[in-house]
């Protein structure tokens, strides 16, 4: 009995030894694989984090080589210890030393793998797997970007980050074989957010649905940013992958879309893709106004119209459906629908009753307006009263000179006219042309309004500018029908260096030239200008002297020659 018992015990203490030698033995190469480790810990974290940008979804991220997991396992790994992926897209397990190939695999695949590579060595292990650092990708972007290049990205950037990136550029200097008006023309077209049509509602570009990205195995994805930043699907905008090439193409003029409108929070027309889905085109309508109308909610769809219903502020797509194209969402609003023919107009200034009144596109005159409005003020001074129009027409014209020399290509100006016509079309105004004056007595000279007009009528500036070559510029008090030389003699007198031949008025009202001292009338708010001598280049007069001397010389061979003659015809 005494043996057994001892035999029993023995055995306890050799399996106890031998318990206590494997764990001696498993500090042991901890502590080695923690110092082959860390140099490049350490190397790691000195050196400056790569920018992330996105939050990584795991199940769409592919490793690649350079890419940091820290992986600790317990109990054999109590500290994280960093493992890289070589080259070769692999990586080397921490004790278990297995290889694990993360060629074409997610982040989540990889997380698997690794814990089923590590359970197999210890089977109650906890693994877990975190990603500390993401590898640089070579990527080109070309078509439709200011800057089609290759560019070096984290492969935390998705696809629409290396577009935003391709899309910007340093100072104008920067870029050779490029002109300020092209730099401007291309931010206009690519980097305009939203652009609008008549009713306020955004348009989306072809290109932001239809980009293609081709893959270095020789696969594609094609990527669609509206619906990745309305569902935040990253399969929609996936990560940026080593050799990927992202063909961004132009956009087109005429394509079929589907749309949402009326009282909701983002009216948007979207370019169709075949497999768009109503519950999509809802969600990019960002829910209901507190003005829509919850029974009036409509999908206008291939012929049919079917009602919609609504909840909490957001319309409900009980049945979903695949969308055709011209596809329309029109929620009503909760008021009567105003008729498309009327409108509103607003009168500012010098009225009896200034505000906001209702219309009849192109129906409602002018004079009826003013009526309404209760009339002009005894104060109010209708020749400088202006009607504005809003119209978007003119904006690309007066921003970029490329969109306005369109209009210029087939014109019969000479070159020489080109910057009169530059500057005249930087001051095109959103202007009604109608004379206040004749329109509010006579009824012939009436105008229609229409939806959106804002009338100005201002007070009597009583008042006129001199400036330029004269004694005393300023402000002289307005005397009704004066002339020119009135208000110069009022100023002291021209200067020594004054062209008075070129004075001029510029009229308030029209921003006309008119020159002459004597004839021409001021009225009240104009601007008189007195230029100074024209000035004449050091260039230009040598030039002078050299035309001069050339004509001289010319004209004493012409006698020197006739003196030839005439001695040759005596002799």
């Amino acid at each position: 009995m005494k043996l057994r018992y001892f035999i029993v015990m023995l055995l306890s203490t050799v399996s106890l030894m031998a318990q206590v030698t494997g764990m001696s033995e498993s500090s042991s190469i901890l502590k080695s694989e923690i110092e082959n480790n860390k140099g490049m810990d350490s190397q790691m974290f000195e050196t400056e984090q790569l920018p992330v940008s996105n939050i990584v979804n795991p199940d769409y991220y592919y490793l690649g080589p350079g890419d940091v997991l820290m992986i600790k396992a317990i109990p054999m790994l109590t500290t994280p210890v960093p493992v890289v992926v070589s080259p070769d897209n692999m990586i080397l397990l921490p004790r278990s030393g297995g290889l694990v190939d993360v060629n074409g695999k997610t982040l989540t695949e990889v997380r698997k793998l690794i814990e089923e590579n590590i359970t197999k060595y210890k089977s109650d292990a906890i693994v877990t797997t975190s990603f500390q650092r993401s590898h640089l990708s070579f990527v080109e972007v070309e078509g439709n970007v200011l800057n089609s290049s290759v560019y070096n990205l984290p492969s935390t950037f998705k696809v629409s980050d290396a577009i935003q990136i391709a899309n910007k550029r340093g100072p104008i200097s920067e870029k050779s074989n490029a002109s300020e008006d092209t730099y401007i023309q291309e931010r206009m077209r690519i980097k305009r957010t939203y652009s609008r049509n008549q009713d306020n509602s955004e348009i989306v570009d072809y290109w932001k649905r239809n980009i293609l990205v081709v893959h270095e195995d020789g696969s594609s994805t094609l990527v669609d940013l509206v619906k990745a930043k309305s569902k935040d699907n990253a399969f929609n905008n996936p990560y940026v992958r080593q050799g990927d090439r992202i063909i961004v193409p132009f956009n087109r003029t005429n394509f079929g879309t589907i749309s949402i409108s009326g009282e909701v929070n983002r009216p948007i027309s979207i370019p169709f893709k075949s497999g768009d889905k109503l519950s999509e085109l809802v969600e990019y309508g960002l829910g209901l106004t507190s003005f829509a109308d919850t029974d009036n909610i409509y999908l206008f769809d291939n012929g049919s119209k079917i009602k919609l219903n609504a909840k909490d502020g957001k319309i409900v797509v009980d049945n979903d459906r695949l969308l055709s194209q011209g596809a329309v969402v029109i929620a009503a609003n909760l008021e009567e629908r105003q008729s498309i023919e009327e409108g509103v107009v607003t009168v500012r200034g010098y009225v009896n009753s200034p505000g906001a009144f209702p219309i009849v596109n192109s129906k409602t005159t002018l004079r009826e307006i003013i009526e309404k409005a209760g009339g002009i003020t005894e104060g109010a001074y209708l020749p400088l009263a202006k009607l504005y129009r809003k119209s978007n027409e003119f904006d690309e014209l007066s921003q970029s000179r490329t969109e306005a020399f369109k209009l210029f290509r087939k014109s019969n100006l000479t070159l020489e006219d080109t910057v009169r016509y530059t500057l005249d079309v930087h001051a095109i105004e959103p202007l009604v042309s109608v004379d206040f004056t004749k329109a509010l007595s006579d009824k012939n000279f009436d105008v229609t309004l229409e939806n959106g007009d804002e009338i100005v009528i201002p007070t009597s500036p009583n008042r006129v500018y001199v400036f330029g070559r004269v004694e005393n510029p300023g402000f002289v008090e307005f005397q009704k029908g004066q002339n020119i030389q009135y208000y110069i003699t009022k100023t002291g007198g021209f200067t020594n260096v004054a062209d008075e031949d070129r004075t001029a008025v510029i009229r308030k009202n029209t921003s006309s030239w008119e020159g002459d001292i004597e004839e021409t009338l001021v009225y009240d708010g104009d601007y008189i200008y007195v230029p100074g001598e024209v000035d004449v280049s050091t260039s230009t007069e040598q030039a002078k002297v050299s035309t001069y001397a050339a004509i001289g010389s010319i004209i004493l061979s012409l006698g020197f020659l006739i003196v030839n003659i005439v001695n040759t015809v005596k002799n």
